[in-house]
């Protein structure tokens, strides 16, 4: 009998219950993190202590049988009850401390720049398929945008004057392209989420930042408070990068490669799209010292030209090399 064989129909794009349910998976292997994080930082922490203030009674008391579990049964609740408190906070309050601390403003319709800005993103929008996005503009010459979905469920796009300045309309338009194509694809709310726990650490930075209004502060260890605060403010700012370091390496960097790509279906222009990314690159793209924070939202790594190009620099950064992109 002659053989026959059996054609499979491709996979129909997913819709939006797909997306959600996608969501739903990875919201909760995010969380399962958040909390292995909480569990290690607060048992070590609470072990430091123990040791610190000298409540340990030697090694009967590390191996005693009635210990170790009540210890980690104390420890596993209360990085429970944290990272519940964290990952409710990262989701109810994340999105608007992230546009805040960006400074992000509602385009003025008077200006030309910001016009056409509003216009295009309105346009993109309606070629994606996407009810409403909102608009912010960030006060800073560089060259960059970025996609949140906010508190509401309304995803919003955000660029910066700097793109408006120097991009043509082409460019803006490709670039509106590509943070829209996250939207349509269910990346920004992930990304969002994974960038709204780090809030957490940032808010911990700007507590324990030393005051610069004060003389005393210039002088090295001097004043009340001279040494501890930028003791814990180095801290705080070392476990921030750490943590965006591991939740950086959880986010696909195939996930922009496939946003240039639903870019260039909207708006037809893949030299538009490659020209805003290369502008981006080469450019200050430095956002502010807290932006890196958030270097997963953007289009381009905030610190672009100072990322190396060599296997640490490929495997921490959360985007493809920049000739992988543009080619």
């Amino acid at each position: 009998m002659p053989k026959t064989t059996v054609k499979t129909t491709p996979k129909p794009p997913r819709d939006f219950y797909d997306l959600q349910e996608r969501q739903k998976s990875r919201s909760l292997f995010l969380f399962g993190f958040v909390l292995l994080f909480h569990f290690a930082a607060i048992g070590l922490l609470t072990l430091a202590l123990l040791w610190s203030f000298g409540l340990f009674l030697g090694r009967e008391t590390l191996g005693s049988p009635a210990f170790w579990p009540r210890f980690l049964l104390f420890d596993g609740a209360a990085a429970a009850l944290v990272a519940f408190l964290h990952f409710h906070d990262a989701r109810k309050n994340g999105p608007r401390f992230i546009l805040q601390r960006l400074q992000a403003q509602t385009p003025d319709a008077a200006d030309r720049y910001h016009k056409q800005f509003i216009n295009t993103v309105d346009e993109i929008r309606i070629a994606a398929g996407l009810p409403r996005v909102n608009t912010y503009v960030l006060p800073s010459f560089a060259i960059n945008s970025l996609a949140v979905m906010e508190e509401d469920g309304t995803p919003a796009v955000a660029v910066t004057e700097g793109l408006l300045a120097e991009g043509t309309r082409d460019e803006l338009q490709a670039v509106a392209a590509h943070e829209l194509a996250h939207i349509a694809r269910g990346d920004a709310s992930y990304l969002t989420l994974v960038c709204s726990l780090a809030n957490l650490f940032e808010k911990l930075r700007e507590a324990l930042e030393p005051e610069r209004d004060d003389p005393r502060d210039s002088r090295s260890g001097q004043g009340e408070g001279g040494f501890f605060p930028p003791v814990f403010f180095y801290l705080a700012a070392i476990l921030s990068s750490l943590v965006m370091h591991l939740l950086s390496t959880l986010v696909s960097r195939e996930r922009e490669l496939l946003a240039d790509a639903a870019a260039v279906e909207l708006c037809r222009s893949p030299e538009s799209l490659a020209r805003a990314i290369y502008k981006a690159h080469v450019k200050n793209s430095f956002v502010g010292d807290f932006s890196l924070s958030y270097t997963p939202l953007f289009i381009v790594r905030p610190d672009s030209r100072d990322t190396s190009e060599g296997l640490l620099g490929r495997i921490f950064s959360s985007h493809p090399p920049l000739m992988k992109r543009i080619g």
